[in-house]
This record gives structure tokens, C-alpha cells and sequence, in this order.
């Protein structure tokens, strides 16, 4: 194997090392911004259940206030 075919093979190598490294982070990049969407997602469904939570203990709180003052 002569000096230049090496260059070119290892050239070749390095090239085609480079792309699939490329690959993988352009899909890891894909796969967390996925992630952080889903999870956005999650957080607002949450803050909505809470504010429903707040909202259903408040109002048995004002109810039982109203009935001991009526006692």
C-alpha cells in the first residue's frame, strides 16, 4: 500500500468517524429537546392540578369558617 492510499484511506476513516459522531449528537440534541417539551408539558398539567387543589381546600376552609359562625 503506497503512502498517498494510506492518506486517503485514514482521510476516509477520519471523515467517516466524524459523521457518525455528528449523527449522534445532532440526535441527542432532537431527543433532549423532545425531553424538555414533554417535560414542559408535565409542569404546566401539574400547576393546573395544584391550582385546583388550592382552590377545592379553600373553599371547604371558607364553608366550615361559615359554619361555625353560624353555630
Amino acid at each position: 500500500m503506497t503512502t498517498s492510499s494510506m492518506i486517503v484511506v485514514m482521510v476516509f476513516i477520519f471523515g467517516a468517524g466524524s459523521w457518525l459522531i455528528l449523527q449522534q449528537v445532532r440526535a441527542l440534541a432532537r431527543s433532549a429537546a423532545d425531553t424538555e417539551e414533554q417535560l414542559g408539558r408535565q409542569v404546566a398539567e401539574l400547576e393546573r392540578r395544584v391550582q385546583t387543589l388550592e382552590r377545592i381546600v379553600t373553599d371547604k376552609r371558607s364553608q366550615l369558617n361559615d359554619q361555625i359562625d353560624s353555630l
